[in-house]
């Protein structure tokens, strides 16, 4: 299967599009006092299934439901910006920084973390298996120019794949036709790694969730250096910039997510039996 230049353009489109059709959906009632709130959020909290056994939890303590887009951190914290929401749940600290600097949070609180994985080819040509580390990783893959999918969509995983090229001492801008940008999510960027037997990098809660999908990938790199930690963040947007921000429901909402039971939820969450994110409560929200 050819991924090639128009077909990213269609693919950024009807992404674009979604996002649009998602938040345009969430929109209909911003501007009222509403019994809910609207989050933006990363795909892999979608992907693997843990809102579908966390939110539920949040609606029978407090009467306050969460309707929900999953996108990339990135088109999260944009969403945020515009005021489309009233929380982001996100993890990609150094565009959490910004976002906050720019005074579009009111506070954060953190969540949960898990680890950025290496997915590629049963074969492994650029032989990653024998890596010691995710950078070392890296640099096999550019060294053997070894087909490489990026989502290419400043999500929270973009944004720490350019992390390790950098480490890597290596820039993107300068590789050839061996570094394919997809521009979508995390689950369609495995599929198409699968399709093309290529390398990819992966949050495990994804890969777990997708792995009996994927017959030509397997995991290559599983390390526990801080780069490879996927650090998740629950941000209330600022009413003082939003007046239709719904901000006691946020903020409750983030003050939840670090109690007793939110933590007990992620901590016992698993995937096909592999527990996926580890409790890290904090913040000051």
């Amino acid at each position: 299967m050819h991924f090639d230049a128009p077909r990213r353009v269609l693919a950024i489109l009807v992404a674009l599009v979604i996002v649009l059709v998602a938040v345009g959906a969430l929109l209909s009632n911003v501007g009222t006092t509403r019994a809910f709130i609207l989050m933006a959020t990363t795909t892999s909290t979608r992907d693997t299934g843990l809102l579908s056994v966390l939110l539920p939890g949040f609606q029978e303590d407090t009467g306050i439901e969460v309707r929900y887009v999953a996108v990339g951190t990135g088109q999260a914290l944009d969403a945020g910006r515009r005021g489309d929401v009233d929380v982001v749940m996100v993890h990609a600290p150094p565009l959490e920084d910004r976002f906050l600097a720019e005074g579009h949070g009111v506070c954060r609180n953190a969540l949960m973390f898990n680890r950025f994985i290496i997915v590629g080819p049963v074969a492994d040509p650029a032989n990653v298996a024998a890596a010691s580390s995710a950078v070392e990783a890296f640099q096999r893959i550019a060294q053997n120019q070894s087909r490489f999918e990026s989502r290419a969509d400043n999500s929270g995983t973009h944004v720490k794949e350019l992390e390790i090229w950098n480490l890597a001492g290596l820039n993107v801008s300068s590789f050839g036709v061996w570094y394919e940008r997809t521009s979508q999510g995390m689950g369609a960027t495995l599929t198409i790694a699968n399709e093309r037997d290529a390398y990819t990098l992966s949050d495990d809660g994804t890969w777990f969730a997708r792995e009996g999908a994927l017959p030509f990938l397997r995991t290559l790199y599983v390390g526990s250096e801080p780069v490879v930690r996927n650090d998740y963040s629950i941000i209330p947007v600022n009413p003082a910039i939003h007046p239709t921000i719904q901000v006691e429901k946020a903020v409750a909402f983030a003050r939840w997510l670090v109690g007793v039971r939110a933590q007990g939820v992620i901590a016992s969450f698993a995937v096909n039996g592999h527990r996926i994110f580890t409790p890290n409560p904090g913040g000051n929200c």
